[in-house]
């Protein structure tokens, strides 16, 4: 039996950070991607929940089980086009991270971007769920099994 490790690097933020569990505030930010916004409401439907609670909606992503990472991802990805990392460490902490790109694999988006842009991105995004400052910084998300 083995044990391999990988290793995502880029840019951006622990999501775990965001202690902030306000469904109305997450409610307002997924209106921002109402493609993503009808596919959880069909999903919560699906799983006979008419009223959810924040945990529902961290139940969303099924996959890889990365809750609010995995929703900011692709409310960020639907509203402004860029693609974004959701993972996880060793400790079960979430991380929303812009990973470097080969520069034939930038599209038009990656190409306009700035630090202070994506500093500006995050700090946005998480405004809308909290009133707590959370860091934007460079980050090396150490997983493995």
């Amino acid at each position: 039996m083995s044990y391999t490790t990988w290793h995502n690097y880029g840019y951006g933020i622990c999501v775990d950070d965001i202690k902030t569990r306000d469904v109305t505030r997450l409610e307002s930010m997924l209106k921002l991607a109402p493609n993503l916004d009808r596919e959880i409401h069909r999903w919560l439907e699906e799983c006979s929940i008419s009223e959810p609670v924040w945990d529902d909606y961290m139940e969303f992503d099924q996959d890889f089980m990365l809750g609010l990472a995995t929703i900011l991802q692709k409310v960020i990805e639907e509203a402004e086009g860029l693609c974004l990392t959701a993972c996880d460490d060793c400790d079960s902490r979430t991380y929303l991270i812009y990973q470097p790109r080969y520069p034939w694999a930038l599209t038009q988006a990656d190409r306009d971007l700035t630090e202070e842009h994506l500093a500006a991105m995050f700090g946005r995004y998480v405004g809308m769920l909290t009133d707590e400052v959370v860091d934007v910084d460079y980050q090396e998300v150490e997983n493995g099994g």
